[in-house]
């Protein structure tokens, strides 16, 4: 009792344990995730001392006495502050041009970023002097650019501007205000599958441009309606058509499946002739095996019953026509049971007889007495608590054992012959031993008969020992389990079949 309060009480502190490690570990978690993705309000000192809370991506950008300097034509160059993971937040800042034909503004919700012309992942609202235009799009390593805003009085190099992003959900509004003269436009922007976070940063595009003024704060679904009220309307994303469909790299590609489908059913054909082929030559050797085990079993039991006839008239042994009429009525039963086999086996295919299932070793001692001249001891003995036999297993048994019966009558001439059956830890064991001349045992070398008791074995996912030297007689023992007929023990004893034949 003590022991299970003990385990109990360990149990239940390790329980609390690792509740306490899991609430500590979304405690950091969720510190770390509003740490890092709090946005500050906050005006960047612009200084040299403070250069390095930026990234450059491309150019040549100078920060001091308050100000951020482009002094590079490079197409696309960036430069970056903040945290990837910044979602929601308002960016102001004061630009000016310093050449015509330019564009400049503000990178926003800005991932994954490369030197390059639209070399990241975000967003650029920004001025274009060309056309006198506020802009706004999304890049990916592309570019969708929504639809451009006229700025009152155009867009004029020397001229400073006020630009005023806001991002909020997949929404997105910008100002952008002449401080000379105070005219103004307004764009707004939304899109379903949008970019949700993102470090913000400035662009240039052939342009040498300052900024100055660079002001970051959180934004609320406020501070966006006060920039959307004054656009025109919320523009959405154009997605343009690629092309069409039917390139040379397209039809290529289709060729291609439409041969490796073509190639995959011939192969596809092919395995199935394969094994249909294979199909009917094991139904073929099983038929030849079924014929074997049978009628050729008998013939050769009447011509042992003949044979012995023929011995004594030779030898002029007294045979009265009692002896020889008992004789020949013992292979007229032979010759009777053999067409009975031959007939069972054209009828149904070589099914065996459910009466083997219950008496297994009276059926193998009635062939064995059958078959036996009268001069040799049949001797059979049953060990253990017999068990049901289903069909396939109590078939298979009793067609081996009697392969061994016949073999031994035949080829080992022995004076007694003993059938042993055993049933133990849900086993089954077939023992045939004789004490005849026995034979040399070499590998390769096995008749038609041993072949096709082995094949049988292996069929059950059975042990088939053969143990036999010359003039010691020979024991055929056979052990398999019903349990092993499961389908996958029948699936593995095949495989083996297949690789072994």
């Amino acid at each position: 009792m003590a022991r299970r309060l003990h385990l109990a009480s360990a149990q239940w502190f390790a329980i609390l344990l690792a509740a306490a490690a899991l609430l500590l570990a979304a405690w950091i978690l969720s510190r770390w995730q509003r740490t890092d993705s709090h946005v500050p309000a906050r005006a960047f000192p612009l200084t040299a001392e403070n250069s390095g809370e930026w990234t450059h991506f491309g150019g040549s950008w100078l920060i001091a006495d308050g100000a951020v300097e482009s002094n590079s034509y490079e197409r696309g160059a960036k430069l970056l502050a903040g945290s990837q993971y910044w979602s929601n937040y308002t960016v102001t800042a004061d630009m000016l041009f310093r050449g015509p034909a330019a564009d400049m503004g503000l990178v926003i919700r800005s991932n994954d970023e490369s030197r390059g012309v639209d070399a990241y992942n975000g967003y650029f609202v920004g001025i274009r002097s060309l056309d006198g235009t506020l802009v706004m799009g999304r890049a990916g390593y592309s570019w969708l650019e929504v639809l451009p805003v006229s700025v009152p009085g155009g867009v004029s190099p020397f001229t400073w501007y006020r630009m005023r992003v806001t991002a909020y959900g997949c929404y997105i509004a910008a100002s952008v205000t002449n401080l000379s003269t105070q005219q103004a436009a307004w764009i707004a922007f939304h899109e379903h599958f949008c970019i949700k976070s993102g470090r913000f940063g400035l662009r240039t595009l052939n342009a040498k441009a300052e900024w100055r003024n660079i002001h970051i704060e959180p934004a609320s679904w406020k501070d966006y309606r006060d920039l959307e009220s004054h656009a025109a309307f919320v523009q959405h994303p154009v997605i343009v058509n690629g092309p069409p469909w039917w390139t040379s790299w397209h039809v290529g590609m289709l060729f291609t499946g439409v041969l490796a489908a073509a190639m995959l059913l011939q192969l596809a054909w092919f395995r199935f002739q394969n094994w249909k082929s294979n199909t009917i030559s094991r139904e073929r050797e099983r038929l030849a095996q079924q014929i074997h085990d049978t009628m050729a079993q008998g013939f050769a039991g009447i011509g042992y019953q003949i044979q012995g006839i023929r011995t004594g008239i030779v030898r002029a042994e007294k045979l009265d026509a009692r002896s020889i009429a008992d004789q020949l009525n013992v292979t007229y039963q032979l010759l009777r049971s053999c067409h009975e086999e031959a007939s069972r086996t054209i009828a149904i295919l070589g099914q065996a007889s459910p009466a083997i299932q219950s008496n297994l070793l009276g059926e193998l001692a009635e062939v064995a007495r059958r078959t036996a001249p009268q001069n040799i001891r049949i001797d059979t003995k049953l060990d253990g608590e017999p068990f049901p036999l289903n069909l396939n297993l109590a078939d298979a048994l009793f067609h081996i054992g009697r392969e061994a019966i016949i073999n031994a009558l035949n080829h080992g001439n022995p004076g007694c012959l003993k059938i042993a059956l055993g049933y133990r830890d849900g086993t089954v064991e077939l023992t045939v031993e004789d004490d005849g001349s026995g034979f040399e045992c070499i590998g390769g070398k096995e008749g038609f008969g041993i072949l096709g008791m082995q094949k049988r074995a292996r069929g059950l996912g059975g042990t088939l020992q053969i143990l036999s030297a010359p003039g010691h007689g020979t024991v055929v023992k056979i052990a398999a389990s019903p349990k092993r007929l499961r389908f996958r023990d029948r699936a593995v004893a095949m495989l083996r079949r297949n690789l072994s034949g």
